[in-house]
């Protein structure tokens, strides 16, 4: 019977990936786990990126020349989160009370970002915390079949304040945390 060592990553320096897998492959031996070959891939992360458990990994160079592993969500992350909150607020789930669908909508909200809120991932949450307030500001404007006036009737802080809704962490909120 053999156990699996699932999803891990080892970076290493280029032209030593197959002596770290060989490596790697005996230790894992030694504690009674199998390396599953058919998964098992080398990657150059300096010429296409990685994704892994979600996140995309990418060799990047910043303003200052120096260059750094660069780790947000990746795309199908943040389309899997719209789709969620695209199932929470639409046009079926109107006759719901709202205070129901705030607690559904931030339990979500409040999960993903638990999850992805990591290293480079702050201009990522600033566009889905945008696509959240837009999604449930809408909601809320059809809800009560109003007529014009969508940011004006219900603008960023009330939604927050009044009806509750969980804003995804900031830049500010992150190096506050630090």
């Amino acid at each position: 019977m053999f156990r699996y060592a699932d999803d891990f990553v080892i970076a290493c320096r280029r032209g030593r990936a197959g002596e770290v897998r060989e490596r790697t492959k005996r230790w894992l031996e030694a504690k009674g786990l199998k390396l599953n070959e058919s998964k098992t891939r080398r990657v150059d992360i300096h010429q296409e990126g990685l994704n892994f458990l979600g996140f995309n990994l990418t060799w990047r160079q910043s303003r200052q020349g120096r260059k750094y592993l660069h780790v947000e969500p990746s795309q199908g992350s943040r389309a899997a989160l719209r789709d969620n909150l695209r199932g929470i607020l639409n046009h079926w789930t109107q006759w719901r009370p709202i205070a129901e669908v705030v607690k559904e909508t931030n339990q979500v909200l409040r999960g993903w970002s638990g999850y992805f809120h990591f290293r480079n991932s702050t201009s990522v949450m600033g566009g889905l915390r945008r696509y959240s307030r837009d999604r449930f500001r809408r909601w809320l404007w059809r809800k009560h079949a109003c007529k014009g006036g969508l940011w004006s009737r219900y603008p960023d802080e009330q939604l927050h304040t009044h009806y509750g809704l969980y804003a995804l962490p900031t830049t500010a909120a992150w190096k506050a945390t630090r």
